[in-house]
């Protein structure tokens, strides 16, 4: 477990508490537009972790509705706008962990389906970036996750073996993604829902802090 060169953190529900950002962002869209109310718990269950694509094609089938990909991509960004990523806070231990990391000698990459944009106001704002060796975002890759294609790029960019890179992921998505990259996955959730989805992560846990007490 100590042998570790590199960790790989996804961002939002890990890093960045965003998901009830996201949720506020697109219940008002749903409702509106669409005529759809969904809860916060709905929001977990079924949108969190996923990209906006997916999470369209999974209200066309699921719900019943005829959500144009591009209108909501305009809808959801003009929201974002309007709402001002730079409120999101940290996780519990976002900061820490990352000090940790670094005063271990280990290198730090952030792998994410947000857009570059999200990442630079976001993690900006909270004087996070430097801590970072690279990004992967979504203008990055073909195919996000749950596809490996982020952490096979993220695995290129580091040149070392992936028997020596952690990942560190908050979703049944992301670490399926990092799984199938053939890297060692911790998942970190106090969200029961996704919990029950995370049987495939290496290590389950908690918090950042119980994170950094399994590893380090």
């Amino acid at each position: 477990m100590n042998n570790f060169k590199a960790v790989l953190f996804d961002l939002d529900g890990t890093l960045i508490d965003s998901e009830y950002f996201y949720y506020s962002n697109w219940a008002p869209i749903l409702s509106e537009d669409y005529g759809l109310s969904i809860t916060f718990d709905d929001w977990i269950s079924n949108f969190a972790g996923h990209t906006l694509a997916r999470n369209v094609v999974m209200l066309n089938e699921q719900y019943k509705l005829k959500v144009d990909e591009e209108d909501m991509w305009f809808a959801t960004r003009s929201r974002y706008a309007k709402a001002d990523m730079r409120t999101i806070r940290l996780m519990p231990h976002a900061q820490e962990i990352l000090e940790v990391v670094k005063s271990k000698g280990l290198t730090t990459g952030l792998v994410t389906s947000s857009y570059k944009t999200t990442v630079d106001t976001v993690l900006g704002e909270h004087k996070l970036l430097d801590y970072f060796s690279f990004f992967v975002t979504r203008e990055s890759v073909e195919q996000p996750k749950p596809n490996p294609e982020p952490y096979l790029l993220a695995t290129q960019k580091l040149a070392i073996p992936s028997e020596e890179i952690l990942v560190v992921e908050d979703t049944s998505t992301g670490c399926t993604a990092a799984k199938a990259a053939g890297l060692y996955c911790v998942a970190v959730s106090k969200q029961e829902v996704e919990r029950e989805r995370l049987s495939h992560a290496d290590k389950l846990a908690s918090s950042l802090k119980e994170v950094e007490s399994l590893l380090f």
